[in-house]
């Protein structure tokens, strides 16, 4: 492959006002050609930002911004795949699997529970979550909810098996005179 110096001689000699051994061209070149270069490399790198399948960085970032969360965090890859599933919905994605698809963009951890009798939908988010990052995703979630659904997001680590190796009935937990937050709360950091 030809560098930018060597195209624009070949180029500048085909006219004819040179000539092959005009020195004070080639140094002329040799100067524009350095700034040409670095333009083309700088140019190569924003067209590749400007693509999710081809960003690395900033182009990830800005596009992070926009759809969020940003996730420094996580490999280029994942980062990718992340916005690019948050990205693909469409018209026929309005159907539960379609729903999971969406969460997963959001890269949630979750258990999802239907109940199409009643036009309802639990989202249960299994995971350690700021109060930014839950005050985020309840806001993005229901962007994506169809509004013809009952649709309940809550945040809660317990698993039921950390429920029943707490040992404890319903009467015992309600003999504390607890709400369901300071229960979850307590029992999650006791475990």
């Amino acid at each position: 492959m030809m560098t930018v110096f060597e195209r624009m001689k070949e180029r500048l000699l085909k006219v004819g006002v040179y000539g092959d051994d005009a020195r004070a061209l080639s140094w002329e070149l040799k100067a524009y050609a350095a700034e040409l270069e670095r333009l083309y490399t700088e140019l190569g790198v924003m067209f590749r930002e400007r693509f999710i399948t081809t960003a690395e960085d900033i182009g990830l970032s800005e596009y992070e911004r926009i759809f969020g969360p940003e996730r420094e965090e996580e490999s280029t890859e994942e980062r990718r795949r992340l916005l690019l599933l948050r990205l693909n919905l469409g018209n026929s994605d309005f159907t539960v699997d379609g729903f999971r698809k969406a969460l997963d963009s959001f890269g949630l951890s979750y258990t999802l529970s239907e109940f199409p009798a009643i036009g309802r939908m639990n989202v249960i988010a299994t995971a350690d979550y700021t109060a930014a990052e839950q005050a985020w995703i309840k806001n993005e979630v229901k962007k994506i909810v169809p509004a013809h659904i009952e649709f309940q997001l809550s945040f809660n680590t317990m698993t039921w098996e950390q429920w029943d190796a707490l040992n404890r009935t319903f009467s015992d937990l309600d003999s504390d005179d607890m709400t369901w937050e300071q229960i979850d709360n307590r029992t999650a950091n006791a475990s």
